[in-house]
């Protein structure tokens, strides 16, 4: 990378920071990274959208955890063992593990991709660890709130553990967290440690760079504090302006579906066009897929980018009974079949084995 790209990819970043923090200090709903944006509306609905931009399909299908399955850290050697407190419904990656969702109590988290200085603690066999694949799932499995997640990380005792995706790239991955009130988190490790940003208006996340230069860098824009106009390249720092600031022009909506929509709208015009990405950089990749899960309503909805539908599942009415069985719909490979409510394609399923590194 040349040093002018290199000057041009920090201001740009220092550009999304900005935009940021002034829209936290505006109190306006901000978003999160492939992009993930978190909307609360003037009235309380709370909707949560994200874009996954990557390098090809993943085999992305809804899966549904019942309450009280029993997990074993997917380790070599000392791994985690946990039973879920709490039922869940997400989109799973490569067959290999959970890379969102939304579990009954209405706290969601998202996997996002994250390069720069993203590091894991070096694994010690001496102490209980869990994949990089679960991290997500753990969340889901435990925690109702943003503020207990955030609460009970400060005393995990346990690692976890990166591996090599079947595409060659490593797992390096940040993730958010909101739930049903509207709090939101960002969860990230840098050289080996968590850093954790709580705060309901940290709405917006992308990609890199690491959350505290992404909301110095939101400053720089107008709305936000600054002079310069809203940016329209496709790299990770200018995405979180432009969500930062498409999310706080949002109004009332007439209904839980125009929510939906209105959320919708947003993530749609910060996508990565076909032919735009870089396939040596997933985080300047096309979007593949975009979700949105409307956190008031119950409704989580996916819309692939190679098919003209929209489907969701209600999952206020899915039945998270401790005992019962897995269930799966592979909707990313069955788009083309599926349109509008689709619960009840939910079919039984083996249970999914989480990925982990082959030693």
């Amino acid at each position: 990378m040349t040093n002018a790209r290199i000057t041009t990819v920090r201001r740009s970043a220092l550009g999304l920071t900005a935009a940021l923090a002034a829209t936290l200090l505006a109190g306006q709903p901000v978003a999160d990274a492939c992009t993930r944006v978190l909307w609360v509306s003037p009235d309380n609905q709370v909707f949560v959208g994200r874009t996954q931009d990557w390098t090809e399909k993943a085999g992305h299908a809804f899966r549904l955890f019942p309450r009280g399955g029993q997990r074993v850290g997917a380790v070599a050697e000392n791994p985690h063992r946990w039973t879920s407190r709490y039922g869940s419904v997400v989109l799973t990656a490569y067959d290999m593990g959970t890379h969102e969702g939304v579990n009954e109590k209405g706290l969601s988290a998202h996997a996002l991709y994250l390069a720069e200085e993203n590091s894991f603690p070096q694994r010690d066999p001496r102490q209980p660890g869990i994949g990089v694949m679960q991290w997500v799932q753990y969340y889901l499995d435990n925690y109702a709130t943003v503020a207990e997640a955030v609460e009970a990380q400060r005393s995990w005792t346990f690692q976890i553990e990166p591996l090599v995706l079947p595409n060659g790239f490593p797992t390096l991955v940040h993730v958010s967290l909101s739930d049903r009130t509207g709090d939101s988190a960002v969860v990230e490790f840098i050289g080996g440690k968590a850093r954790i940003h709580h705060d309901r208006r940290f709405t917006v996340m992308t990609n890199e760079p690491t959350y505290d230069k992404q909301i110095e860098n939101l400053k720089q824009y107008r709305t936000f504090g600054g002079d310069k106009a809203l940016p329209g390249d496709r790299t990770p720092s200018d995405r979180f302006v432009r969500a930062a600031y498409y999310a706080s022009q949002l109004q009332t909506p007439a209904s839980p579906a125009e929510g939906a929509a209105f959320m919708f709208s947003v993530i749609r015009n910060i996508s990565v066009p076909f032919g735009a990405g870089d396939p040596n950089r997933p985080n300047i990749a096309s979007t593949i897929f975009r979700t949105v899960i409307d956190h008031t309503g119950g409704r989580y909805f996916f819309e692939s980018t190679y098919a003209p539908n929209v489907v969701w599942i209600d999952y206020s009415k899915l039945d998270f009974s401790k005992g019962s069985r897995e269930q799966e719909l592979k909707v990313e490979k069955r788009i083309f079949s599926l349109n509008g409510d689709v619960t009840k394609l939910l079919r039984p399923a083996k249970p999914l084995v989480f990925g982990m590194n082959k030693h």
